[in-house]
Order: C-alpha cells, then structure tokens, then sequence
C-alpha cells in the first residue's frame, strides 16, 4: 500500500478568506424555515402517538413480572424452554400471515410460487420444532416430578 502526502503552501491568506455575508433577505428566509414546523410535524403532534393497554403493559415490565410469577416453581432450564416453545409460537403465527398474504396474490409468478414453497417448508420445520418442544417439556416436567398439567397448557394457549 503506497501513501501520498501533499504538501500545502504555508500561506495564511487560505485561511483569512471568510465566506461572503448573507444578505438581509437570504437571512430571514432561513430564519422563517426554522421556526416554521412542517406539516408532518404539526400532523404528527396534533395526532399523537398512543400505546395500547398492552404495549403499557409490556413496557411498564409487569408483563415480565407476571410471566416470572406464572412459572416461579418450574426450574430454569424448563423456563428456557417455555419461553423458547413462545417464541416458536409467535413465529409460526407470523410465519402464517406472510403464507397467507403471499397465496393471496392473483397471478403469482415463479419467484413468488418458489418464496411460497419455501416458507411453507420452514413452518412444517416449526411445527414439528414446536411439537418436539412440547414432548421435552413433558418430558422434564416428569423427571422433575412437576405433574401440574397447567403449566404446559398455559405455555401451548
């Protein structure tokens, strides 16, 4: 790798030089563009932003309690699991809305028949993800000698 440095002349004159002055229209137009809002500024705080009951909810970290509290006696390594069985829960719902928007199309082309087939293969991957996480859970929930049906309802609804 090679490096050039440039020499400058030692000249203050290039440093003397300042820029020319406004004129006294130029001035207040840029004065007015500042104070003046936008109007995507002024629809955005006219319309606010709200939160629903639910983000508060999550936000507040009360959620996080409850789900703490839900599973108090279960140990942390089948908690792992729950929240990983939620996880594929929610993605699999998210995964199914995409199907869904995807084979509503009218003519779908070969790109998007190809993106179809694929996303339906990845879902049938996460149910069976889903499934098998199921089993462990029942599983260790037996070899901890946890009987509670609840807990694995509540993690599946």
């Amino acid at each position: 790798m090679t490096f050039i440095i440039h020499q400058t002349p030692r000249d203050i004159s290039l440093f003397q030089a300042k820029p020319a002055a406004p004129t006294p229209d130029e001035a207040t137009a840029t004065k007015e563009q500042q104070t003046t809002p936008s109007a995507t500024d002024t629809a955005e705080e006219a319309q606010g932003i709200t939160l629903s009951n639910e983000d508060k909810h999550v936000l507040s970290g009360e959620k996080a309690k409850e789900d703490a509290e839900e599973f108090e006696d279960v140990p942390a390594y089948i908690q792992r699991m729950l929240e990983r069985l939620e996880k594929l829960k929610e993605e699999m719902t998210l995964l199914k809305e995409e199907l869904m928007a995807l084979q509503t199309e009218r003519e779908p082309d070969e790109a998007t028949q190809q993106l179809t087939e694929m996303k339906s293969q990845y879902l049938m991957q996460l149910q069976e993800q889903y499934f098998d996480m199921i089993k462990n859970i029942q599983e260790a929930l037996k070899k901890e000698g946890i009987t509670d049906p609840g807990i694995i309802i509540r993690a599946i609804t």
